[in-house]
């Protein structure tokens, strides 16, 4: 790998003192553009060559071909040492394919087979992905690389055994300690025989043989996991060896799920998902149940990722230091933190309740220079204040707001009504919407869901009123014409109504299965939240219209456009004489937002492809916008993606002309947060200022909701 890495770092760590009345504040230095954490989507992606060879391998083992085998195990050793940050999966199976062509040459040597590996987890691996010839090694990869014609049975099936490969070979890959500096990790772990050690989110047990073995017979090790199949392995297979001082167990992501205290908390490739996933009341009450069974004094260690600008492992990292400022806040006093390599760092902290998280104590650790990064840098560098145990950024999943127990019950009265059940059954579900949003669920689906269930009661007369907006009409029948096929079919996916059986045979009705119906239904779930007909009612829309500025005439880019709530209202701004661009990545927005164009004969909006690292326009305009875009931008774009598009930008932008960015921030803790994702608002501001982009002005346009207007300099 030839790409420069950045530090943790030389001049990318200093803190500034800043007074505060009432609370300890740190300030983190920002002296280039990257991001400070991120959370890529699709970390183990699969291209040509990797299919190629899935099905060389495949036939190697069908036909008994050795060379074929050794053929395949070179390509993936190759894979393994040369994609260092990518696909974990690279060296558990030259391990397995090398250890198969052995045990074939001795076999035909009339030769003892290898003795068994010494790790017991090792030995565990291969012996599953190789008995029954090779029975789950074959299954791994018609699944994954979707050979011979597989389509999957059902999508959350697959996904899960997906998975549950893809995590075996990685976690337990027998070469892991090559790139995880796992024996540098256990010697540097403050742990010594007889303490009770967790090994929070185990996998498949490759920490928490190692903690066994530090801990010795007379201390304990306990095993958790949010994913059952995890734990269970992992009890499985340390009780089959013997080792009757570990408990493992099947938890919830809010929670320990331990009796007692532990002197020590082991946290590998974690706390980038506490930190940009978890839901705020998730986290506290999982680090509040952290504080009740971590003794003190006690210990945690983190061991996370580094940025490494688009090839980090797995696609995911999170600065030390805000990790640091968010677990001070807690009472976690920073004790050590070391750069493993170029991809891994570990942070140890230590419970004091006494600490308060000040420039002072908080650490650096140098790997290399950051202006290697290639993205702009400051001489003075920027500053970001962190005054609180908020994440800065939260890139979490929308299911985790909107699947609860009280959602579900909603959408199942819905579903019926929808499906021909008598208007009581709709009545209900609007008397649920009034209930349950005000407690959880600020600006998402519910309340396009409650319109939907109002207007199918509604008169023709109370209807036509409902729908005098074209887009809300246009919003109406498209999930309801057809006896509600489309919404039906929604609702069905997104809260898991029915069962497995109903929703495959949804699935191939609507010609949408596998990955395709994955994208489908998230295409949906994007149109339902942004066309909803009731969106104004809580973002306040018109104070974002009235703050944007457009004029007759102008030349508006709407960037990520989606199916164009904020295109169609900026086609009426412009006029005749203006000029709409509409600019999506995702190809059943756009066909929408063009029948949407077409149905309504509008002649001012024009649908532009983008793509993700750069924008093209047919001219320059007056204005750019970006709504609930940017933390996407800032938290799942890679470095270099990023920067490249962001530099794009001004070369479409008119002098004079203005770069708007409405999104989602943190609010206090009384308030009631959007549905979704978050961004610190401070975090695009400082970002943006290294392209030369100056913060003009700043609404708050709800407590939930800001709009940043921005100029070049």
């Amino acid at each position: 790998m030839t790409r420069n890495y950045k530090s943790l770092a030389v001049g990318l760590l200093a803190f500034a003192a800043v007074s505060m009345p009432t609370r300890a504040q740190v300030s983190v230095r920002l002296d280039d553009a990257s991001s400070l954490v991120r959370v890529g989507m699709n970390p183990h992606p699969t291209d040509a060559g990797d299919t190629i060879l899935a099905y060389q391998l495949l036939s190697a083992i069908d036909h008994d071909m050795p060379d074929s085998l050794k053929f395949v195990r070179d390509a993936y050793r190759r894979k393994a040492e040369n994609d260092l940050m990518k696909e974990k999966s690279w060296g558990a199976l030259s391990y397995i394919l090398t250890r198969m062509i052995d045990e074939r040459e001795a076999e035909a040597k009339g030769q003892p087979k290898a003795t068994p590996a010494a790790d017991i987890l090792t030995e565990d691996l291969y012996q599953y992905f190789t008995t029954e010839q090779c029975k789950e090694l074959k299954n791994y990869l018609v699944l994954k690389y979707e050979l011979n014609g597989y389509r999957p049975r059902s999508v959350k099936e697959y996904i899960a055994q997906r998975t549950y490969y893809d995590d075996l070979l990685m976690f337990n890959d027998p070469t892991r300690s090559q790139w995880d500096k796992t024996e540098e990790v256990m010697a540097n772990m403050p742990v010594k025989a007889g303490d009770r050690v967790l090994d929070m989110g185990c996998g498949f047990g490759y920490n928490t043989l190692r903690l066994l073995q530090k801990v010795g017979p007379t201390g304990k090790v306990f095993a958790t996991d949010t994913e059952q199949p995890y734990a269970e392995y992992v009890g499985r297979i340390m009780e089959k060896n013997g080792h009757s001082n570990l408990k493992a167990i099947n938890v919830k992501s809010n929670e320990l799920g331990i009796d007692g205290e532990v002197d020590c908390i082991l946290m590998s490739s974690l706390y980038h998902i506490i930190y940009t996933w978890s839901r705020e009341d998730e986290r506290k009450a999982l680090l509040t149940d952290i504080k009740k069974h971590l003794r003190p004094g006690g210990y945690i260690v983190i061991v996370d990722n580094l940025n490494r600008h688009g090839e980090e492992l797995n696609n995911c990292h999170v600065d030390p230091r805000l990790v640091q400022a968010q677990l001070g806040y807690w009472g976690f006093r920073p004790v050590s933190l070391k750069a493993l390599s170029a991809q891994r760092y570990m942070l140890v902290v230590q419970r004091d309740d006494n600490y308060k998280p000040s420039t002072a104590s908080l650490l650096t650790s140098t790997v290399s220079d950051a202006s290697q990064s290639g993205l702009p840098t400051s001489q003075s560098g920027q500053w970001l204040d962190i005054t609180s145990q908020k994440s800065v950024v939260h890139i979490g999943s929308l299911d985790s707001y909107d699947i609860t127990d009280r959602g579900i019950d909603a959408a199942q009265y819905v579903y019926d009504f929808m499906g021909g059940g008598d208007r009581s059954l709709a009545e209900v579900a609007i008397k649920k919407y009034d209930d349950i949003i005000p407690a959880e669920n600020f600006g998402g689906e519910y309340t396009a869901l409650q319109w939907l269930c109002e207007a199918r009661l509604a008169t023709d007369e109370q209807r036509e009123e409902m729908m005098k907006d074209p887009l809300s009409r246009s919003f109406y029948h498209y999930l309801t014409d057809d006896s509600c096929r489309v919404i039906r079919y929604y609702l069905l996916h997104k809260y898991k109504l029915g069962n497995d059986s109903i929703r495959m045979l949804s699935d191939s009705l609507l010609e949408k299965t596998g990955e395709v119906g994955r994208t489908h239904r998230s295409y949906l779930e994007d149109y339902i939240l942004a066309i909803n007909p009731k969106r104004p009612s809580w973002e306040n829309t018109p104070v974002i219209i009235s703050n944007v500025g457009i004029k007759p005439g102008d030349t508006v880019a709407d960037i990520g456009s989606g199916s164009g709530f904020f295109t169609h209202k900026f086609s009426g701004m412009v006029g005749p004489t203006g000029k709409v661009y509409a600019i999506e990545l995702k190809d059943e927005h756009i066909d929408r937002l063009n029948t949407f164009i077409g149905e309504n004969s509008i002649q001012n909006i024009e649908v532009v492809k983008g793509c993700e690292d750069k924008l093209e326009l047919p001219c320059q305009v007056d204005k750019m916008f970006m709504c609930s875009l940017y933390h996407i931008m800032y938290g799942v774009i890679s470095d270099s993606d990023r920067d490249a598009y962001l530099r794009s930008l001004k070369q479409w932008l008119k002098p004079g002309g203005e770069l708007i960015i409405v999104d989602n921030g943190p609010v206090d803790d009384d308030t009631l947060p959007y549905h979704g994702p978050y961004i610190d608002r401070r975090l695009i501001e400082k970002q943006l200022s290294f392209y030369g982009f100056q913060l003009t002005d700043y609404v708050q346009v709800i407590p939930q909701r800001f709009m940043l207007k921005f100029k070049l300099k």
